[in-house]
């Protein structure tokens, strides 16, 4: 009995001990897409070889259900990539990180003292040249082109209730039209569609696979397929580009846990500009470069008046299933 009441002392007096104690842990919740967060994981292990930190990849819709129904018990530390209008409406849930460094960004781009921006990514449409010059047609440039009876079973779009991409080209054209005029217009495009995605990344695969010619999709997706070897081209809209964004913040409570702030500051002054150099080219920092190839530089934004706004989207997502219902 004497020697397990010792065994069990010295155990006990183990985990006081520093050398006893495991890694300090972090756990990062993460909506970037797969090579993104394999980047983080590999970069994260050479810059804190000390630190026990997991990358745990999530889509936004669901993270941020999660983070409404836990609140501050949720078990991540800091979040990451989240759409801004999930971010904007869970706020309350995330700590003052206004002592953080975010001198890197552009004027006017960080708008809150509870989190920063992560990313800005446009949607433009995406054209198969060789299919549209084997049967002699123009690429589409105008909501209206996509009306024409040539594309018709060619375009694919996503699903603006599934796909925050297809959310940024419905909220483009509602404040180009109006709602009404907007859910009419929607109800002719989806007789010309191939169909609706679930995805984002939906129309580009469908492209890639030689399945449609015409895809509304995200920028960086399309210049991704060029850059595989893929005749596309990326065509702006003459109403200009739709774009949404993400954002980063870390959970209240958890920013005076150990390296939990110097881990996040390391996040936008080292990942953050790798990231946005490597694969969302989308200018938010001062100094931003772009590594992409055929990245176009010449994007105008679009009229996306609300897209940070929950409630905006809510109302119009609702309002979708008359298009789509």
């Amino acid at each position: 009995m004497k020697k397990k009441i010792l065994i069990i002392l010295m155990l006990f007096a183990c985990f006081f001990m520093t050398g006893c104690k495991g890694k300090d842990s972090i756990v990062i919740y993460s909506c970037m897409e797969e090579e993104r967060n394999q980047d983080l994981v590999k970069q994260l292990k050479e810059e804190f070889p000390d630190v026990d930190i997991k990358v745990q990849p999530m889509a936004t819709g669901n993270l941020a259900a999660k983070i409404k129904t836990e609140k501050t018990k949720f078990e991540g530390d800091i979040v990451i990539d989240l759409e801004t209008a999930h971010m904007v409406n869970l706020e309350e849930y995330f700590a003052d990180i206004s002592d953080i460094d975010t001198s890197i960004y552009l004027d006017g781009v960080n708008t809150s003292n509870n989190y920063v921006t992560w990313v800005k990514y446009t949607m433009n449409l995406i054209v198969d040249n060789k299919y549209l010059n084997e049967h002699k047609l123009e690429a589409p440039s105008s909501y209206e082109d996509l009306l024409k009876s040539e594309y018709k079973n060619i375009i694919a779009m996503p699903d603006p209730k599934t796909s925050g991409s297809g959310y940024g080209f419905y909220l483009n054209a509602v404040n180009i039209m109006g709602e009404d005029k907007a859910i009419e217009y929607f109800k002719k495009l989806k007789n010309n569609l191939r169909e609706f995605t679930t995805s984002g990344s939906g129309p580009t695969n469908l492209l890639k696979q030689g399945e449609i010619a015409i895809a509304l999709g995200m920028t960086s997706q399309g210049v991704g397929a060029i850059n595989e070897g893929y005749d596309f081209s990326i065509v702006s809209l003459k109403t200009g580009s739709p774009y949404n964004t993400t954002a980063a913040g870390i959970i209240k409570g958890r920013e005076d846990k150990k390296n939990v702030k110097k881990v996040f500051q390391w996040l936008i002054d080292g990942f953050g500009v790798y990231d946005k150099e490597n694969y969302m080219p989308d200018v938010i920092l001062k100094d931003q470069k772009v590594s992409v190839k055929n990245y176009p530089t010449n994007l105008v934004d679009a009229d996306m008046k609300g897209v940070e706004s929950i409630s905006r989207k809510e109302e119009l997502t609702e309002k979708w299933g008359e298009v789509n219902g």
